[in-house]
């Protein structure tokens, strides 16, 4: 039986450029296959991982995409977690340098344990703004309990949140999307009309 979360899984309904998706999971299941559905509609992609990129690239068929890894290990394509701001210019070169663009931030509780919060909000900001600017697209990945209440407010209130369907209602935000699984089929689907 295959999970409702593989590479073949399609999209209801696109994600739309211009948007960043904070999707709320445990896991990113559903966050790389939104950014893999996004390679196949033409993107070229860019995935910021803590985890080691040679493994997410076999694990998630990503050889095409670029990868930077958060570490203080100093080399190419890496990163170090504390330089927010050499990875907003990493982010900034790769989003303005092509006419379809897709990053997956895999590692968003990483940078804000090692970061301040406020610091990392500023940051989910200005990348925000040059994702709405440049029409490109960017998935965020974040296991809700890793944040406060007010934490996670206020980046769905900045971002558009989408809940996997794995909590109960009250925990969703409501007006906003979020993920419904459907003969292997994901749609994004406003929370109000489940």
């Amino acid at each position: 039986m295959t999970s409702p979360f593989s590479h073949e899984a399609s999209l209801g309904e696109e994600p739309r450029p211009g948007n960043v998706y904070l999707v709320e999971e445990r896991r990113p299941r559903v966050s790389y296959d939104l950014f893999d559905k996004a390679l196949g509609s033409g993107f070229e992609g860019l995935v910021v991982t803590r985890d080691f990129p040679k493994k997410v690239a076999a694990e998630r068929g990503l050889a095409s995409s670029r990868m930077l890894w958060l570490t203080n290990l100093v080399g190419e394509g890496r990163v170090n977690p504390t330089a927010i701001g050499i990875l907003m210019n990493h982010l900034r070169t790769f989003i303005e340098g092509r006419p379809k663009s897709v990053i997956m931030l895999d590692g968003l509780e990483y940078l804000v344990s090692l970061n301040t919060y406020d610091r990392m909000l500023q940051f989910m900001h200005q990348l925000r703004d040059i994702v709405i600017t440049n029409n490109a697209l960017l998935f965020v990945p974040v296991d809700p309990k890793t944040l406060t209440e007010r934490e996670l407010a206020l980046l769905e209130r900045n971002l558009e949140p989408v809940v996997t369907g794995t909590g109960s209602e009250e925990e969703q935000p409501h007006g906003e999307e979020m993920i419904e699984v459907d003969n292997g089929e994901i749609k994004l689907l406003p929370v109000r009309n489940r």
